[in-house]
């Protein structure tokens, strides 16, 4: 069989159509690619909106140092600067959808700091007030955010959580109050807007007693964030999911500090039920009980054991992490162990992050990164970890960032790298 004489014109016309065909695909391929980029930038809806979905960024530095992907969920990015945005908005919502709460009520809870911020930015948005009592030992750059934002600040002396005006009681006994106040107004509207009594043929105004909220305050609400389950939802709903899809799944532990213990709790949960493989862990600051609940079963303290506690609940240079007591948010977590963090590793790790990869954090987060190379040396080179930032250093500028302050404690960072966990 003679061969098949191909002419130059077929060729030219092959490779025409090939080239059409590949520009028509381009074209498209480009069209999706800028609809899905479109898409991913389309507008929300509101301060409330542009809450979550924070991004989740590998950590260069902890990555090359362990041999793990070190992941950080940047939560500082949240418009309220902290987790705690999320926490907020699960609590306001739930509360206003049960009754618990009305436009106009007064939000109140106890807070080192973060938790009052965010309610500080969110409760406005709900058409609520905000009224934060804050231990007075705390960084004073926080109350100074929270009165900018509007809300009211009481600022107490820090005591046992047992005592009647540790910070947290006391708001809720101001929620308390609020309700009281609003209930005597609603009865003297009742009786034609003003409760009047007639003394010897003249109208006498009642006397208002004096209170702490404004007549146009429909009512208080505790937002109790280390008994509410709302925070527990809020990162069992939220932040867990998120993690898992932005990791594809493709996650070997999870690691954080504790407070109200709602973020370990939800996000631990969450990700077990998802692959009970994947490994959950607490890193707790010096003096708090929940390192020794999670390791040995019981909530016990050698500074509480040698009787050596000073005035704060635990002793401590972070703020917003450990605890000595089992919270219901705590109650729900799942985990697999825990480790102890000290001071000085969390001041070393913020420095390192600082130097080595731009991230300016606070304390919490600098403490959970600190646990996030623990359980890279626990688990072996070759697995994906992940923590949460939660709050930057712009907060945490009078106490963790400051030089005289780390130095008057003797916690001034000395560290060249990561020697101070034990890696060259």
């Amino acid at each position: 069989m003679a061969p098949v004489k191909v002419s130059g014109a077929v060729v030219a016309a092959a490779a025409i159509f090939m080239l059409s065909s590949y520009c028509y695909w381009s074209f498209f391929s480009r069209l999706s690619e800028k609809k899905k980029r479109k898409e991913n930038l389309s507008m929300r809806n509101g301060l409330v909106d542009a809450i979550g979905n924070t991004p989740l960024i590998r950590i260069n530095s902890l990555s090359e140092a362990t041999g793990c992907e070190i992941l950080g969920k940047c939560e500082f990015l949240n418009p309220g600067g902290s987790v705690k945005d999320r926490v907020v908005v699960k609590i306001i919502q739930e509360a206003l959808e049960s009754g618990k709460l009305f436009p106009g009520g007064v939000v109140t809870e106890g807070s080192a700091g973060s938790t009052a911020i965010s309610l500080a930015t969110v409760a406005p948005a709900y058409g609520c007030k905000c009224h934060v009592v804050i231990p007075d030992d705390a960084a004073i750059e926080k109350s100074q955010i929270i009165e900018a934002l509007g809300a009211t600040v009481e600022r107490v002396r820090p005591v046992s959580i047992t005592h009647k005006d540790h910070f947290v009681n006391i708001a809720r006994r101001r929620a308390k109050e609020a309700n009281e106040s609003a209930s005597k107004r609603r009865l003297r509207s009742e009786s034609n807007g003003k409760h009047q009594e007639k003394t010897n043929g003249c109208i006498v105004e009642e006397e208002k007693e004096p209170s702490l909220f404004s007549d146009s305050v429909t009512g208080g609400f505790f937002a109790d964030q280390f008994e509410n389950l709302a925070n527990y939802r809020a990162h069992y709903e939220g932040t867990g999911p998120e993690i898992w899809h932005q990791t594809h799944g493709n996650i070997d532990a999870f690691v954080a500090a504790a407070g109200t213990g709602g973020t370990l709790a939800g996000v631990s949960r969450f990700l077990q039920e998802k692959n009970e493989r994947v490994k959950c862990f607490l890193i707790d600051p010096p003096g708090s009980g929940l390192y020794n609940k999670v390791t040995r079963g019981v909530m016990y303290t050698r500074e509480e054991a040698e009787g050596r506690r000073l005035k704060n609940p635990f002793d401590t240079i972070t703020e917003g992490i450990g605890i000595n007591r089992l919270t219901k948010n705590f109650l729900m977590a799942k985990l697999d162990g825990g480790f102890r963090g000290t001071d000085k590793e969390a001041v070393e790790m913020s420095r390192f992050l600082l130097k080595n990869d731009g991230l300016f954090v606070g304390s919490s987060s600098a403490m959970n990164c600190v646990g996030a190379v623990r359980v890279a040396q626990t688990l072996g080179p070759g697995h994906t970890i992940v923590t949460i930032l939660c709050d930057s250093g712009m907060r945490h500028l009078s106490k963790f960032h400051d030089p005289k302050y780390l130095d008057r404690y003797g916690l001034s960072p000395t560290a060249i790298r990561l020697e101070f966990l034990g890696i060259k």
